[in-house]
């Protein structure tokens, strides 16, 4: 779920290990110089690149003789100096707006959304030098060539970026990074350990379950060169808090801490400054109108196109199915959708017949603690059904539900009306269950990646959570991107 600097598709692992100094260990590079390196490191190779991308242009529009058979040009080729004084213009205008998406300072950003950033900051600069070029000198110079920097340029940056994440990651591993010490436990304990070593691999983290006496945290901090406390679900008052930012503070060190909230509710809080003091502020779902618009849109393009592709195999599952047991082809039932409406959803048949009438007699098997219902040996499931779960083939019905509006691509699973998953979800997690049914159901989603039905109850409907206040369509690219391998390997399906 999280994902560290490198990229593509790269997760930080935990356990990665730190290279050995060939300096020793006291002449270890400072964090603050690996940082200024990685920084210095993108604006050079960033602007090697955009260079590259206008040089490549030039020579494609006036020198590559297969695009010029087919796109002539009037009048002799110009020079190339005419167009290389464009980038005194278009060099700083790629980075500041390279710089302007993040991709100097989000130390977290997926995979997915730093192509997306790449590939937004790429057509905003080529767009931005064509429009200059036409009002500064209307007819002088070539659209095509301009227009061209686009997707040389964007590949030339994505190859950037891996390079310049790549030597950032080598030099990670050198640098003296100090240690933190987390005050506490839980899921935001790992999550925040996690993200420490993805930056910092070299860093020793270290952890205690409560805060330690006043006398006892100063010998503490006495006796390591601390770089940050950080203080996680602390039920300790306020004087012996501040007593501990306190004694961090007259030791240089820095002290953080993560309220209660989070622990329950990760990724709602912000803080909120309008009330002229510092305020936590609930966040909710991310999908505005224009964000639901734009996904709308996608899912019913990317639905289309995939039920055209996959029609051959949606008829051999038809004969199998047919083959292997009596019954309809396909199963539709009951669901909620967005704000508790109701809908028929679709999938293929991989049970009996009669299986809804027979839930009450193999509750009793459920694999999963909590709200949701699976059963590795669930006797109503059919031979040729069992195959289709594996690689959930199952599912692709759902893409007319897509096309229907009562479904999307990425989403919360739909929750059956028959099964008693929705009363059990807001009998465990009370009012916050609801905020599950604010979005649209998906075929796909974040704990489908993350396990599928291998993932608690709790976990599931926090990942579901974690998708609708975190919701970007980067994030539901790379839910698509990374679905395929999960089908394949069957990991968790049943």
């Amino acid at each position: 779920m999280y994902n560290s600097p490198g990229w593509p598709f790269k997760t930080a692992p935990a356990a990665r290990k730190p290279l050995r100094s060939p300096l020793g260990p006291l002449r270890r590079p400072a964090p603050w110089l690996r940082h200024g390196l990685r920084t210095a490191g993108h604006l050079i190779l960033d602007a090697g690149a955009v260079w590259a991308a206008y040089r490549l242009a030039y020579w494609a529009r006036f020198e590559w003789s297969w695009l010029v058979a087919r796109i002539p040009f009037s009048g002799d080729a110009p020079g190339w100096d005419k167009y290389e004084g464009l980038l005194y213009a278009a060099v700083p205008v790629w980075l500041l707006l390279l710089r302007s998406n993040r991709l100097y300072t989000a130390s977290y950003m997926g995979s997915t959304d730093r192509l997306l950033q790449i590939l937004k900051s790429a057509a905003l600069g080529a767009t931005s030098m064509l429009a200059a070029a036409f009002l500064y000198e209307r007819l002088a110079f070539s659209r095509v060539m301009l227009a061209g920097a686009f997707p040389i340029g964007a590949a030339l940056l994505c190859a950037a970026h891996a390079l310049a994440l790549w030597l950032d990651d080598r030099l990670a591993r050198l640098e003296a990074a100090r240690p933190v010490l987390l005050v506490g436990g839980g899921s935001v304990a790992a999550v925040l350990k996690e993200r420490i070593l993805a930056r910092h691999p070299g860093a020793a983290v270290r952890e205690v379950a409560s805060l330690p006496e006043q006398a006892e945290l100063e010998r503490k901090l006495d006796g390591d060169d601390w770089y940050e406390v950080i203080v996680l679900r602390s039920r300790e008052s306020h004087e012996r808090i501040l007593a501990a930012a306190e004694a961090c503070d007259a030791r240089g060190v820095r002290f953080a801490m993560v309220p209660d909230l989070l622990e329950i509710r990760m990724g709602e809080v912000q803080m909120d400054h309008h009330l002229g003091l510092p305020a936590y502020r609930i966040k909710h779902a991310s999908l505005t109108a224009a964000n639901f618009a734009a996904k709308r849109v996608f899912d019913v393009v990317f639905s289309a196109l995939l039920l055209l592709a996959t029609s051959p195999l949606w008829l051999v599952l038809c004969a199998l199915i047919k083959l292997d047991s009596p019954g309809p082809v396909l199963f539709a039932q009951k669901r909620y959708g967005r704000r508790r409406s109701v809908f028929l959803a679709y999938k293929f048949r991989t049970m009996v017949a009669d299986a809804e009438k027979k839930i009450e007699s193999v509750k009793g098997l459920n694999d999963t603690k909590g709200a949701f219902f699976k059963s590795k040996s669930d006797p109503r499931v059919t031979r040729v059904g069992k195959w289709i779960r594996r690689f959930s083939l199952d599912e692709f019905p759902q893409f007319l539900n897509v096309l229907l509006g009562d479904m999307s691509v990425v989403g919360p699973r739909p929750l059956a009306l028959t099964t008693g998953e929705v009363e059990a979800l807001e009998r465990d997690f009370g009012e916050t269950a609801k905020k599950r049914m604010n979005v649209l159901p998906g075929i796909t989603g974040l704990w489908q990646v993350s396990g599928r039905s291998d993932v608690s109850s709790e976990q599931r409907f926090s990942l579901d959570l974690f998708y609708i206040e975190h919701w970007s369509m980067g994030l539901d690219l790379e839910i698509i991107v990374k679905t395929p391998a999960v089908m394949l390997f069957g990991k968790g399906a049943y």
